[in-house]
């Protein structure tokens, strides 16, 4: 028996959470989204989906689940 990928439908192995071609594009998204935050370190989620044409939501959702982290360069400004 295999499952459907959420994402587009297509059949995949059960047990995954998406298909294997879904699964690289996020896997592709992300490398995107980690190469630009290291060039451009103070960026905020619009500004990187601006850059990259990836949806700021999906950027919130790499940060919520601690994929991405955030850097607050305003509380080390009194250091």
């Amino acid at each position: 028996m295999t499952d459907v990928c959420l994402k587009c439908g297509s059949e995949m192995s059960p047990g995954d959470y998406s298909c294997k071609v879904c699964g690289q594009n996020d896997i592709d998204e992300y490398r995107m989204i980690r190469n630009y935050v290291r060039s451009f370190p103070n960026s905020n989620a619009m500004q990187i989906a601006n850059a990259t044409g990836i949806s700021v939501s999906k950027i919130l959702r790499y940060i919520k689940s601690g994929s991405l982290t955030v850097v607050d360069n305003h509380s080390r400004r009194g250091r």
